[in-house]
């Protein structure tokens, strides 16, 4: 692994946690269910342009650099920023935030009760709830999300690296 794939998957992966917590002590994870796009959108973003940013790192150390070793960069730093991402959560769930599955699934309750379903499934829809919002649903989404993410973004950037290069 080259320093600067370790470098750019660290920093990457720092950025979005950083995102992560920050945006907890802005409130915006106790606002209801609504804001989590906003917080998964500007993680995306927050990607996006991390990636943008390695690969035009690697490419000007490298100027030989094809569209197919970028993307071996690009899956490495994607590799270290899911690792990144799984420990953000895990420290999430434990410190930060450890009352938010709770929290998810009195919002769930909330939601289906205002919408008129009965006791027994809105009680279904808590359990799913606890599941898709719990820790180990979350650990899981941010390691896969991160990897898959970060290799569509190495070949969005790649490919525009390698257009402008001609």
């Amino acid at each position: 692994m080259k320093s600067l794939e370790l470098r750019w998957g660290l920093i990457i992966g720092l950025a979005n946690m950083g995102w992560l917590y920050a945006s907890y002590f802005f409130g915006m994870h106790n606002s209801g269910i609504g804001l989590m796009q906003v917080m998964v959108a500007m993680s995306f973003f927050i990607s996006l342009a991390g990636y943008a940013l390695a690969l035009r790192a690697i490419t000007r150390a490298e100027p030989e650099t094809n569209f197919l070793e970028g993307m071996r960069s690009g899956v490495i730093i994607a590799g270290i920023a899911a690792a990144l991402a799984m420990i953000s959560q895990l420290i999430y769930f434990h410190w930060i935030n450890p009352g938010w599955t709770a929290y998810m699934v009195a919002e769930t309750r909330r939601h289906f009760s205002a919408m008129g379903l009965e006791a027994p499934q809105i009680e279904e829809m808590a359990i799913q709830a606890e599941k898709s919002f719990g820790l180990t649903s979350y650990v899981f989404q941010a390691g896969l999300g991160a990897l898959i993410s970060g290799i569509i973004f190495s070949a969005l950037a790649m490919g525009v690296i390698r257009l402008r290069a001609r």
